[in-house]
């Protein structure tokens, strides 16, 4: 759901309408009457709201969908029926979706109200505080950081100097060093007949409590839904955590990790130094991603692997020693 503490939804608008500005076939009749509310991500739409489905790699977030309509392609459109959505069918169900999104839904809202910084709260005079934003006792806000309208920190945080966070909600006992960006645009591109475009990121962060974030680092909002990050999260410097992710309690990233849009890390999983992971892929409980590891599919609980693409660690060690030997014959 759109938190409208940081956006501004548009009026709502009929099916028909968004039919005819998307030029798109409504194929049951009365369709065209359906109110249309806001955008939604497709496990977590609700009635009102307007998705979309592309990929049957997906087809497990269909499951919770309880959209009004759904953007689809011909092959998937009976399964998108069969949850009692209406299909609106097309060869490019991202790109119209995304381009709606542009409509239903900006950036900034007109309802952050009144700030609440709490008087014991110590923030440098060079700092820039937006309206609405809610800052707890005992938090720190150093020189020149921007904090952005309706963003809420809690308690004894420490944010560091030159950060940007924006579209934000953190818990208590969290640090945050100097010149890390959080809550900005994911990395989200589309493209239709008019050629590429940014996707809009309607998603918000949210920090649980006694999180740390290194410096120079990035944590991006959710395209829609949130970027999660829980409890006793500890991120090192210089990494990039992409939209939608989710990192559980006591997870570790050292430097230079990347995570990538839509993943899921467990509780306790490392990260080592340079390691990353594709889209959408899950790193289990307890596991562990060896320094300079490429993760390119889901790592089960408790296991570690190592390697471009990732493997687990003996089969990896097995194979380096392979090439070793055949390289000396």
């Amino acid at each position: 759901m759109i938190d409208t503490r940081f956006y501004t939804l548009a009026k709502p608008q009929s099916l028909r309408d968004i039919a005819t500005i998307c030029r798109v076939d409504l194929p049951v009749d009365g369709a065209g009457d359906e109110i249309i509310l806001a955008p939604a991500s497709l496990f977590e739409s609700q009635s009102g709201e307007i998705t979309f489905f592309s990929d049957k790699r997906r087809r497990a977030q269909l499951e919770t969908a309880k959209a009004t309509a759904c953007f689809t392609t011909e092959r998937l459109a009976p399964l998108v029926i069969e949850k009692g959505m209406i299909a609106l069918v097309t060869d490019n169900p991202r790109g119209r979706f995304a381009r709606l999104t542009q409509t239903l839904a900006t950036e900034g809202t007109e309802n952050s109200g009144p700030q609440a910084i709490h008087e014991t709260s110590q923030i440098h005079p060079s700092a820039i505080i937006g309206a609405g934003v809610s800052v707890g006792a005992n938090t720190k806000i150093g020189p020149h950081a921007v904090i952005d309208e309706g963003v809420i920190i809690g308690e004894d945080c420490q944010i560091g100097p030159l950060t940007h966070i924006a579209f934000t909600i953190m818990g208590d006992r969290c640090s945050v060093k100097s010149s890390t960006v959080i809550g900005g645009s994911g990395f989200g591109i589309a493209e239709d007949e008019h050629g590429l475009f940014n996707i809009p990121h309607l998603g918000r962060v949210v920090i649980h409590n006694d999180v740390h974030i290194g410096s120079n680092s990035c944590v991006d909002r959710g395209q829609l839904g949130d970027t999660v990050l829980m409890d006793h999260v500890k991120i090192d410097n210089l990494v990039q955590v992409g939209h939608n992710v989710f990192i559980d309690e006591g997870a570790m990233l050292a430097g230079h990790t990347g995570v990538s849009g839509s993943c899921r890390i467990g509780k306790k999983a490392l990260f080592g130094g340079r390691a990353a992971t594709a889209d959408h892929v899950n790193i289990g409980e307890g596991s562990i991603l060896a320094a300079f590891g490429g993760a390119m599919s889901d790592i089960p609980d408790g296991e570690m692997w190592s390697g471009v693409p990732a493997m687990p660690i003996r089969e990896h060690m097995r194979n380096v020693a392979t090439l070793k030997k055949l390289s000396k014959k």
